[in-house]
């Protein structure tokens, strides 16, 4: 009897252990990591986000097996497996493969544009977006705000404003950008991944600003800017917001759901068609 729950034991924690997979994100072409990855479950709210060097460790024990697995990185196709599938390696490496893009070239003629600022502009202090930092990459949230031009525009600058900043270590943004359907964030539309280190000497009146101009970043119609916080934060941080405007919020790659009551301060630096 002893030797049965020996055994018992033994199998019941190698079948454990299967569905804890580890593995790296990588580059297919040149092998290279991948950091800060979104690996989750399509339509779902769970997953884990790969570390700076594209490792992960992912639990599926509780995930049915019919469900699928999702990671989507700016500039590369996406990566889609059924968790039957996936759990039968361990390690489990995740190769992406570059998305081939041929993005026409544009001269910005400086007399035909004109600046412009777009979006949630407020400073308020009172109206706040605290994002879930405490469960690090185990809790991937993100926020967005719509945009509308009829006019062809091209990023500057994407800006946030805070309401409170006292992480006293730097802390990591990434910045998306999707096209729009329904009337909610569709389609990753950057060809790259955007992420930007916060440190508090960096903001200039509670704002911080990200500079893409030497980016190809043109738009017309609808879309949707947003923003994720990345890792864990050694002290509060929230954004300001604004009554009476809308944002949208997802976790991982869960459905966006509409905040109707008040929208994050995510504002836009253009330079737009006269």
């Amino acid at each position: 009897m002893k030797k049965l729950n020996i055994l018992f034991t033994i199998f019941a924690f190698v079948a454990f252990q299967a569905q804890t997979i580890s593995g790296t994100v990588l580059s297919k072409e040149d092998n290279k990591p991948i950091p800060y990855a979104k690996i989750g479950i399509l339509n779902g709210t769970y997953g884990i986000q790969a570390d700076e060097n594209g490792k992960f460790q992912l639990q599926l024990d509780n995930v049915s097996r019919d469900k699928e697995l999702l990671v989507a990185v700016p500039g590369y196709n996406q990566f889609r497996s059924s968790v039957e599938d996936f759990v039968k390696q361990n390690p489990h490496n995740i190769y992406l493969y570059e998305k081939v893009t041929n993005i026409q070239e544009v001269v910005l003629v400086p007399n035909h544009y004109k600046d412009k600022n777009l979006g949630v502009n407020s400073k308020s202090k009172s109206v706040m977006f605290t994002p879930n930092m405490e469960k690090g990459d185990s809790m991937v949230e993100e926020t967005a705000v719509e945009f509308s031009s009829n006019k062809k525009l091209k990023i500057i600058k994407i800006n946030i404003n805070f309401s409170r900043f006292e992480a006293t270590k730097p802390i990591k943004v990434r910045y998306t950008i999707y096209d729009e359907k329904d009337g909610k964030p569709n389609n990753l539309l950057l060809n790259k991944d955007i992420i930007a280190t916060i440190e508090k000497d960096k903001l200039q009146d509670s704002t911080f600003s990200v500079d893409l101009s030497n980016e190809k970043i043109w738009l017309q119609g609808k879309f949707f800017v947003g923003i994720q916080f990345i890792g864990q934060s050694d002290g509060k941080v929230a954004l300001s917001g604004a009554l009476f405007r809308s944002g949208y919020y997802r976790s991982f790659y869960g459905n966006w759901e509409k905040i109707g009551i008040a929208a994050p301060a995510i504002n836009i630096d253009v330079k737009v068609k006269k």
